[in-house]
């Protein structure tokens, strides 16, 4: 039962709402990228869209795995290098810059002749800037923990490098060699 609780705990954190929020949208950005065919072999942009959907779908399984980690209550028991900050901030990058590019991509063949839905395929890459911007934000908040982190290493570093109070050793104020 404290599993549970800690799930549902997870799901009205920041992160849990972002989370959400991510797993909605790539699910639709995979959606609708999958549903646009190129009907001419020569045109490119089924290789466009392929790309595209590729990045979706891997994005959709990476988060889809981390809810399923934090709702079953898993989390915690995870090697400390799975839950870093460093790690989540470089997943999120790729995540970002798989979406510009294939989000780019996708909405410079929204308006092509050889796509059949152009107005799915207008939504997908509307979806995949959503996504974008949605693991930006989420990069962003890992990489403000990470560096909150660092600070808080070097602190307790140079808290340890310090002598302790009660070695602290008082000036004379009288005696032989005292001017």
């Amino acid at each position: 039962m404290a599993a549970q609780q800690d799930g549902l705990d997870y799901t009205k954190t920041w992160v849990g709402k972002l989370k959400a929020g991510e797993l909605v949208f790539t699910l639709l950005a995979g959606a609708c990228g999958s549903s646009v065919l190129s009907y001419v072999n020569t045109c490119s942009c089924a290789l466009k869209f392929s790309f595209f959907v590729t990045v979706a779908w891997t994005a959709f399984i990476n988060v889809l795995i981390d809810v399923i980690i934090h709702l079953l209550g898993l989390w915690e028991r995870l090697l400390w290098i799975f839950r870093h900050s460093a790690v989540h901030t470089v997943l999120c990058v790729l995540a970002g810059i798989g979406f510009l590019i294939g989000s780019s991509l996708a909405a410079s063949c929204a308006k092509d002749v050889c796509v059949t839905q152009k107005s799915t395929a207008g939504a997908a890459s509307f979806f995949g800037f959503v996504c974008l911007a949605l693991f930006a934000l989420e990069c962003f908040f890992h990489f403000k923990e990470y560096r909150s982190m660092q600070s808080e290493a070097r602190e307790q570093s140079s808290a340890q490098d310090k002598p302790p109070d009660y070695y602290i050793e008082e000036k004379p104020t009288s005696g032989p060699g005292v001017v």
